[in-house]
């Protein structure tokens, strides 16, 4: 991009989620995630928004990521290096907690996993790129704990999912 490129709320082709993008691809899983899987990918306890973007010219990438209170992400990797920046709450992982203001960088295909804290999370995710991929290398045992989280907190996501 040669000239300056602003976003702003109101525009909507820059608030997508991001999975009507085509940005990042679907999820390669290994070992192959359970049925219940589904629970997980289609509860309300996440909101992913591409606020800037372009896999058609490539570039940066910046989205914007709500998790509800105790998500928790499965043990996944990017194919793209990645900046996280909590702007709201707390996340979780392992026994380190980032608060608003602080944030970590995780390289590609360094394999990561973290929970939103009992408040939930926003993040702001930077890479350098606009297109990237996801593998999933969750174990099986941890899948019925994510499972087990959705169930119990659905109905609380519901109702904190943010507007707009």
């Amino acid at each position: 991009m040669d000239a300056l490129v602003a976003f702003r709320g109101s525009d909507s082709t820059r608030q997508s989620r991001l999975y009507e993008t085509g940005m990042m691809s679907l999820p390669e899983m290994e070992p192959e995630a359970p049925e219940e899987m589904m629970e997980w990918a289609l509860s309300p306890g996440h909101v992913v928004k591409v606020l800037f973007g372009d896999p058609e010219a490539g570039g940066m990438s910046l989205i914007w990521s709500w998790f509800g209170p105790n998500f928790t992400l499965p043990r996944h990797s990017h194919s793209a290096d990645c900046m996280y920046c909590i702007t709201k709450g707390e996340l979780h992982m392992g026994r380190q907690v980032f608060r608003a203001g602080e944030g970590l960088f995780v390289p590609a295909n360094a394999p990561y996993a973290y929970s939103a804290g009992p408040d939930g999370v926003e993040v702001l995710e930077f890479r350098s790129v606009s297109s990237f991929d996801m593998r999933i290398t969750e174990s099986l045992s941890r899948w019925a704990k994510i499972v087990e989280g959705v169930r119990l907190n659905t109905e609380r996501w519901q109702s904190e999912i943010p507007v707009g």
